[in-house]
């Protein structure tokens, strides 16, 4: 395997697992903190993936829990390749990067809760406004860490974004006129 794709690869595995992780802990703590089942999102999220006859453990089906958190893993998983993938790329062409890491958090996982039949309005699944805190938070988690693998990212987007520099394509007005 080339060392460029080896770098992606590791690097979306653990931005995506850190991603997962925040998400768990955050629905976990909000769960606890208003008395609920540590894992009440994900056994109403997972009850379409399994067969109803799963067994109880806490007051959830346990089978509900661990499809919907294999899923949510894999996911993130493939999400985080995605975003260092993008990173990997950033460093040549940054315009896109910043945009596309946030929107496609949000819209790659509700577009997979859709997909795989997921409902956010049913009483026990969490709001859309949690789920979007929650994926904001897993987002700069994750962006946050790949920023760190790669130190001079940063460098690169202030470069590509400073009124000072000149840039290939110059405002409307500002360049040399054409007869």
């Amino acid at each position: 395997m080339k060392p460029e794709r080896a770098r992606v690869l590791s690097e979306g595995l653990v931005a995506g697992l850190l991603g997962y992780v925040v998400i768990a802990l955050f629905f976990g703590s909000l769960h606890l903190l208003t008395g609920q089942s540590l894992f009440q999102s994900a056994a109403a999220l997972g009850e379409g993936l399994v067969s109803h006859d799963a067994s109880i453990v806490g007051g959830v089906a346990a089978g509900s829990v661990i499809a919907f958190n294999g899923v949510h893993m894999l996911a993130f998983v493939l999400f985080g390749v995605i975003a260092a993938w993008l990173v990997s790329r950033a460093e040549r062409n940054p315009g896109f990067f910043i945009v596309m890491l946030f929107l496609g958090l949000a819209g790659f996982f509700y577009s997979l809760s859709g997909f795989l039949g997921f409902r956010i309005d049913r009483p026990l699944a969490p709001s859309w406004i949690a789920v979007a805190v929650a994926n904001l938070i897993a987002g700069l988690f994750m962006a946050g860490y790949l920023f760190r693998a790669h130190p001079g990212l940063w460098a690169v987007i202030r470069t590509s974004t400073d009124s000072e520099i000149e840039h290939p394509f110059p405002a409307a007005g500002t360049g040399p006129r054409l007869r």
